[in-house]
């Protein structure tokens, strides 16, 4: 039965999440409306995920995920919500709670949606030898497989390729400093994905580096 995810720390390394389109049908004109829908503004570098919808209500969609999550516990911090993905009647979206976790969840007009996932990340928890953190998915969205991921406090990405073709992504949120300050990024995942994507990090000092991520669905290889 949809409701809110908890993932453990244990479990966000390698954390799997599949939002299936199944959907419940949100609460309509209850509670205040909490959170916007702006967000950082994408290094230059970066790709866009996606154009606006002349017949999406964003700030519709963003009110109703904020009263769905303060029902069910994960209400947004004063910081509201970040729009992360934007795709035809579906949006998903990125913010922080007062109990330091980071949610995620898509929703789609004009007003169901799946489940939210939160995850503590106070601590952070790269892959060994990585900069980076799969925080959720990778997984399959309402229109695209994604994974949203976080990188190491003081570096920036610049580039997100999949066998050497750039893909889709977009910063979504600089988390809170007691959430490590950390940039949180946006990938879409092209079909029949599986392996790695390689990504490119800028440091402060301006040197880049490659890194890389997992982003296998499932159990493949």
């Amino acid at each position: 039965m949809p409701g809110r995810l908890v993932l453990t720390p244990a479990a966000r390394a390698r954390a799997r999440l599949f939002l299936t389109a199944a959907a419940v049908l949100l609460a309509a004109g209850c509670g205040s409306a909490q959170g916007g829908a702006a967000a950082p503004h994408a290094p230059a570098g970066s790709s866009p995920v996606a154009s606006p919808s002349a017949t999406l209500n964003l700030p519709e969609l963003a009110s109703a995920l904020a009263r769905q999550a303060s029902a069910s516990g994960s209400a947004p911090t004063s910081g509201g919500l970040s729009l992360a993905r934007q795709a035809g009647r579906a949006a998903s979206y990125l913010w922080e709670t007062d109990g330091g976790k980071v949610c995620f969840a898509q929703i789609n007009a004009p007003g169901s949606m799946n489940e939210i996932a939160c995850a503590e990340i106070t601590e952070p928890a790269p892959e060994p030898g990585s900069r980076l953190e799969a925080l959720f998915g990778p997984g399959m969205g309402f229109t695209e497989a994604y994974i949203v991921f976080a990188a190491e406090a003081g570096t920036k990405v610049t580039s997100v390729t999949y066998e050497g073709k750039e893909l889709p992504w977009k910063l979504v949120r600089t988390l809170a400093p007691r959430a490590t300050g950390r940039d949180v990024y946006y990938a879409a995942l092209p079909e029949g994905h599986k392996g790695w994507i390689d990504v490119t990090l800028r440091q402060t000092y301006g040197q880049t580096t490659p890194d890389r991520l997992r982003v296998t669905l499932g159990n493949g290889s």
